[in-house]
C-alpha cells in the first residue's frame, strides 16, 4: 500500500503531468475562451467548452442555442455561419463554410479557398456527427439526423436522415 502511495506521489509531482495539464488549459484558451469575446451570440447560449470555433467574429448565434461537445463552428474570412434562435447542435457535429477548390494541376495545399455562408434556421435540431458544408442552407424547424453531411437548401419543417448511401428528405407532418 505504501509503495502505491510513493508511485502515485512520484507521478504527481513529475513535470511532464504539468507540462500536459499546462498544454490543455492553453488549448482551452485558445480554442474556446479568447474566441469567445468576438462571438455574436444571443441570450441564454449553452456552449459546450471543447466546441471549437474559426473566425468567430463571422459567426452569429440566436438566442437559447446548445453547442454541444466536440463540435466545430469554423466560418471562412469571407464567410458567415448564422444559427437562429431555439436550435440544438448534436455532439461532434463540425459546420465549415469553405473547402478547397480542385483545379488540374496545382497541390491540393494551394488551392482557392470556396467560401459560401451557412443559414441555419430557428427550432432546428441537427443530429450527432453531422456536417453542415459551404452553401447549406437549413430551413427553421427542421431535424437533421445523425451523420448527415448537409451541402445544400434543406427546406423548412423538414426531417433529414441518411441510410444505405443516400439522403432522403421528408415533410414534416
Amino acid at each position: 500500500m505504501l509503495a502505491k502511495i510513493f508511485r502515485l506521489f512520484g507521478i504527481l509531482t513529475s513535470g511532464a503531468v504539468y507540462k500536459e495539464l499546462c498544454r490543455w488549459g492553453l488549448y482551452y484558451v485558445y480554442e474556446h475562451a479568447l474566441p469567445m469575446k468576438r462571438l455574436k451570440v444571443g441570450s441564454s447560449p449553452e456552449i459546450h467548452p471543447t466546441v471549437s470555433l474559426r473566425f468567430e467574429k463571422n459567426i452569429a448565434l440566436g438566442n437559447n442555442i446548445i453547442l454541444d461537445m466536440n463540435c466545430c463552428l469554423w466560418a471562412s474570412e469571407h464567410s458567415m455561419i448564422t444559427i437562429g434562435d431555439n436550435t440544438g447542435i448534436g455532439p461532434g457535429t463540425v459546420v465549415i463554410s469553405s473547402n478547397h477548390s480542385f483545379a488540374k494541376g496545382r497541390p491540393a495545399i494551394e488551392q482557392p479557398l470556396n467560401e459560401k455562408d451557412i443559414a441555419i434556421g430557428d427550432n432546428v435540431w441537427v443530429g450527432a456527427n453531422s456536417v453542415i458544408l459551404a452553401g447549406a442552407n437549413i430551413g427553421s424547424g427542421s431535424v437533421i439526423g445523425a451523420g448527415c453531411v448537409i451541402s445544400r437548401t434543406i427546406p423548412a419543417d423538414s426531417v433529414v436522415v441518411s441510410g444505405n448511401r443516400t439522403l432522403s428528405i421528408v415533410k414534416k407532418k
